[in-house]
């Protein structure tokens, strides 16, 4: 239950810190039209992919090794070494010390856990049965952190949420046999805040979707307070290293700003000059236009920050039974200086394999060229194969 500004005030009066957690009243209240009640206090890094997600990893982990066996940390160990990560290999997870595990300590970067927690399912989901009861911890995990994630969150979303973090909540008490931690509550409350943060508005009109949650986490933030310690362990100045950072970091600010780095959207790799002549014709034809002003074919390119290459999964469109397309990026074109183009091998979405938690997929063998700017969802995807050869794709962000 959320205590009310009415309580808090009588909490406030009575001085009963034992009971009402409350010393004294917060000093911000002071300022005009701000009351602490009023606000929302979350982060989605800190309580779900630092806190639930590694504490609900490291009991399947001690359970499924220690208690039923199914597998050894050494194999799983060998997994997360071999595995293609795809888009996330510059976060790809450590191999896990039995020690740590027991301790409830799993030893990974909050980019790390989310990548292991994004692929938990296809590295060992193989080993587990699938009548296996524990298991549905992990699937009620990656359901919950596909809404917290997700860049645009439906009304029907909170109703789902409370419902998923009350059965998530129940089946960790249940079978661990502990009681749940503070960030298992935070999550409680996370239905509330999408509700207090409203409806996002666009020219002046409500839109169907919320605001959503991974907007106010301290993911980027925290990737930037990285750069700062690693710069400050290798000046040799200490007299004032706040000085030295800020002189720093003002500098590298400037030099963006005399360069034009900052307006630059796209940016490409290593361009492939060869282009035959049929590719060229297909792509005039694709664009409806009879001439190119230039044309070059790129192996990686950045549109906005976000990097696409080969092999790489995209999200096209979604089909009538309301599962995604998927293409297999096979050529990136830059048309102009301005358009990029993808040429995508087409895949054929079977099922969403819930065990995985990953959409089952095969080749169509058929190519298409497609607008970047059309895309369904912007973010790139990765595909594994697994030991039988098929084909998963595991999407990065929700649709």
């Amino acid at each position: 239950m959320l205590r009310t500004i009415e309580q808090y005030n009588l909490d406030v009066i009575k001085e009963d810190v034992s009971n009402s957690g409350i010393k004294e009243a917060c000093v911000w209240n002071n300022v005009c039209g701000f009351n602490v009640l009023d606000q929302v206090g979350m982060d989605v890094m800190h309580d779900v992919i630092e806190g639930v997600g590694k504490y609900d990893l490291e009991f399947l982990i001690r359970y499924y090794v220690e208690d039923l066996k199914l597998f050894s940390l050494q194999i799983l160990n060998e997994r997360l070494v071999c595995f293609d990560y795809g888009p996330d290999k510059c976060s790809k997870p450590f191999i896990l010390l039995i020690d740590y595990i027991r301790k409830n300590s799993i030893r990974l970067s909050a980019s790390e856990m989310l990548t292991l927690i994004r692929y938990f399912g296809l590295l060992i989901g193989d080993l587990v049965p699938r009548n296996n009861p524990i298991w549905w911890l992990y699937i009620s995990l990656r359901h919950i952190v596909d809404i917290v994630l997700s860049t645009s969150i439906q009304k029907d979303c909170c109703v789902l949420l409370k419902t998923l973090v009350s059965e998530h909540n129940n089946l960790y008490i249940k079978y661990s046999k502990l009681d749940l931690k503070p960030k298992y509550y935070f999550m409680q409350h996370y239905h509330t805040i999408i509700e207090q943060l409203g409806p996002v508005k666009r020219a002046a009109t409500i839109t169907g979707y919320y605001r959503p949650l991974v907007h106010l986490w301290s993911m980027k933030f925290e990737a930037k307070h990285s750069i700062f310690k690693t710069e400050a362990n290798t000046t040799s100045n200490r007299r004032n290293i706040c000085m030295s950072l800020a002189i720093k970091h003002q500098l590298q600010l400037n030099d963006m700003f005399l360069k034009g780095t900052l307006s630059n959207d796209i940016e490409s790799g290593p361009s492939n000059n060869l282009i035959c002549d049929s590719d060229v014709k297909h792509i005039k034809k694709f664009l409806e236009i009879d001439s190119l002003d230039s044309l070059f074919c790129y192996s990686l390119i950045s549109v906005k920050g976000t990097k696409y290459q080969h092999k790489i999964v995209l999200t096209l469109d979604i089909n009538e039974n309301s599962l995604p397309k998927f293409g297999i990026i096979d050529a990136i074109y830059l048309c102009n200086n301005k358009v990029v183009v993808f040429q995508c091998c087409l895949l054929s979405t079977i099922i969403l394999y819930e065990h995985f938690f990953s959409y089952e997929v095969k080749h169509k063998n058929k190519n298409k060229f497609v607008y970047h700017h059309m895309l369904y969802s912007h973010v790139p995807n990765n595909i594994s194969i697994m030991s039988n050869g098929s084909l998963y794709v595991t999407l990065r962000s929700s649709i």
